[in-house]
């Protein structure tokens, strides 16, 4: 039998080949930037992958998500990631975790690796991302795409700048474009969640990975490599979490570039979602559909998706604040 890694241990050694095997890495976000990094990291032998994202395989997904088919629709992205990803190297220990990342449970869900990988869609995340690698010390590769364009920075502080030091606060939502507002490409998504995981692979296995944030237009044949600030922020320096320290229990916010709401809760809990079937169908008089971790139905002219994990979707005309309010008088918060 050929040895699985042969190719690989060529150009690493034999050293540096083998340490991959003792690595824990946490991809959080298993979308398009996600779905690339992790096989390639479960194919280069990393030992321990956790598998961390809170959505279910749309059909809008499949264009550039390279780990799902359409007989994956409707089910939860790392569940199905962890079985495509043991097809592809049944050697390794695979952790998948449907979560929602929130203050709340950052610290639990990304202490204890080697190494955080962004496959994530929002800032938000990357700042809980940024605030866990300044508390722990564990090192992270920032990745972003949107349009034909994308980003990578390998980030490790404070031996490095953070987030924050180039960026102090996330963007005001209507302020960056997101793949709904300005559309994306697959082949760029992948040419950056590539070098994501090539990054990755530098961190692991010792090589120091390059320094500088790195964007490429691939549709406009244009490239930048920013200079990472010389000087670190007062939140890295001084091993400031805010945002991890943030303290909050419900929100609702309008969905960019859709008609609609999404409502979140910190910490995630668990809905009793045969209960609450009975509550709406009672409520709204019109059937529900409970299908795995969610439950789907209609009140008037929204169409109302709720997770087993307490988020929900609204889609349809109602405002954030009537959300709250239709969300605290069915779930309770």
């Amino acid at each position: 039998m050929s040895d699985r890694y042969a190719k690989q241990r060529i150009f690493l050694g034999r050293e540096a080949d083998a340490s991959l095997r003792s690595k824990r890495v946490a991809v959080l976000g298993l979308g398009a930037l996600g779905s690339v990094i992790a096989p390639w990291l479960a194919r280069a032998g990393v030992g321990h992958l956790t598998l961390i994202d809170r959505d279910l395989v749309e059909a809008s997904n499949l264009q550039r998500q390279l780990l799902y088919g359409e007989s994956d629709l409707g089910r939860p992205k790392a569940e199905v990631a962890a079985e495509r990803l043991a097809e592809a190297n049944a050697t390794i220990a695979l952790n998948p975790v449907v979560a929602d990342l929130t203050s709340g449970n950052a610290r639990e869900l990304l202490t204890g690796y080697d190494l955080i990988c962004d496959g994530t869609d929002n800032f938000e995340a990357r700042f809980l991302i940024n605030d866990v690698a300044i508390l722990t010390g564990t090192p992270w590769i920032y990745a972003g795409a949107i349009g034909g364009e994308g980003v990578v920075w390998p980030l490790n502080p404070p031996r490095t700048p953070c987030l924050r030091c180039l960026l102090e606060e996330p963007p005001a939502g209507g302020d960056v474009d997101t793949c709904d507002s300005a559309g994306v490409l697959g082949p760029a998504v992948g040419v950056i969640a590539s070098w994501a995981a090539l990054e990755a692979l530098k961190v692991l296995t010792g090589r120091e990975p390059h320094a500088d944030l790195v964007r490429f237009d691939f549709w406009n044949d244009e490239r930048q490599f920013l200079k990472a600030p010389k000087s670190r922020c007062r939140y890295c320096t001084e091993k400031i979490t805010e945002f991890l320290d943030a303290r909050w229990s419900l929100k609702a916010s309008a969905l960019c570039g859709l008609e609609g709401v999404q409502i979140r809760v910190n910490p995630p809990g668990r809905l009793d979602l045969p209960a609450l079937k009975e509550r709406l169908e009672s409520r709204t008089h019109s059937p529900w559909k409970q299908a795995g971790l969610m439950l789907k139905g209609r009140d008037g002219a929204d169409e109302i998706t709720l997770f087993a994990d307490g988020r929900a979707l609204v889609h349809g005309p109602m405002t954030p604040e009537r959300a709250r309010s239709w969300y605290t008088e069915v779930v309770g918060c």
